[in-house]
Order: C-alpha cells, then sequence, then structure tokens
C-alpha cells in the first residue's frame, strides 16, 4: 500500500518537503516542484480542469507546473486551509512579478533593435 510520502518518481531527488496544512506538502525536487494534496480533497474544492493538470499519485495528486501550482496555492490561501505566514508571503512575492502594474525600476530593451543601433552608428561591427 502507498503511503503519502512524495514519491521520487514524480518529482525527482526530494531537497524540500514543507507541510503547509494537514497532508498537504510542498515540495522542491529535482526534476519538479510544486503542491501535494490528497485526491478527495482536490475533488471537493477545485474545477476538473485544474485537476486534470495533475500527476496523480496513489490516493495523491501532484500539481508540478507553476499554473496549476499557483491556483492551488491560491485556493488553499483563500478557503483558509494554508495559515501559514512564510507560505502566503511567498504566494504574494510571486502575484507581484507577475503583475505589469508594478515598476520595478528596470528599464527592458530589445536586443535585435540595440544592436541595429550600434550598426548604424558604425562603432560597433563584427
Amino acid at each position: 500500500m502507498q503511503d503519502s510520502r512524495p514519491n521520487a518518481n514524480i518529482w525527482g531527488n526530494i531537497i524540500t518537503c514543507a507541510e503547509i496544512a494537514i497532508g498537504i506538502y510542498e515540495i522542491v525536487g529535482a526534476n519538479h516542484k510544486g503542491i501535494m494534496m490528497p485526491k478527495k480533497m482536490a475533488e471537493e474544492m477545485l474545477p476538473q480542469n485544474v485537476i486534470d493538470l495533475a500527476e496523480k499519485d496513489g490516493e495523491n495528486l501532484c500539481f508540478v507546473d507553476d499554473l496549476s501550482s499557483s491556483i492551488i496555492a491560491d485556493e488553499l490561501i483563500e478557503q483558509g486551509i494554508v495559515t501559514n505566514p512564510e507560505f502566503i508571503a511567498k504566494q504574494d512575492a510571486l502575484k507581484q512579478l507577475d503583475d505589469a502594474d508594478i515598476d520595478t525600476g528596470f528599464e527592458t530593451f530589445n536586443e535585435i533593435d540595440f544592436k541595429l543601433e550600434i550598426d548604424k552608428s558604425g562603432e560597433f561591427e563584427r
């Protein structure tokens, strides 16, 4: 019988594993990082299209891609299942990285246009 420990076939060599709620784990492995939770709990709180993104591991579902992990984390926080302030702060920080309205202070440039400008000036030739 399978136990509730993370399966190395999915995660690879486990680097960190933290229980963020009863039976729910945040895992970082050599192959994947994400959230593992009981299948029954996931089926009660998540839409089927999100569940379909998970890798099945016995009685658990493993959400190993960034999108599904983020959806799961948000739902767990919203429903009050996860109350760990460090986990919540980390999720908030990740959301800010994706928020286009937050100005990082760094200007981006298009490398192709930049190279063309250098070539036009004649100062840099290969």
